[in-house]
C-alpha cells in the first residue's frame, strides 16, 4: 500500500506523490493524471490523453504515431 500526503497549497489541495507512487502511476512532473470513479466505487487512474477534453487530441496522437509511415506511402515526384 502507498500512503500519499494531502496538503493545502494556496487555494488548492494537492496530493504529494512519493517516488514509488510516481513510478507506479507512470507520471512525471508537469504531467497530467486523470482520475475516474468506476461504477463499483474504485478510483481508476491513467496518464493517457482523455479524448473527451480535446476533440482533436486523438487525431494529433494518430499523426504523431504514423507520420513516418504516411510519408513513405506518398508517391515520389
Amino acid at each position: 500500500m502507498i500512503a500519499l500526503k494531502v496538503e493545502k497549497i494556496g487555494d488548492q489541495v494537492a496530493v504529494v506523490l512519493t517516488e514509488e507512487a510516481r513510478q507506479v502511476l507512470g507520471v512525471d512532473v508537469g504531467g497530467t493524471l486523470h482520475l475516474e470513479p468506476s461504477p463499483d466505487g474504485v478510483l481508476c487512474a491513467t496518464t493517457q490523453e482523455v479524448w473527451v477534453e480535446d476533440p482533436h487530441a486523438r487525431g494529433r496522437a494518430f499523426l504523431k504515431r504514423y507520420t513516418r509511415s504516411l510519408q513513405r506511402l506518398e508517391p515520389s515526384p
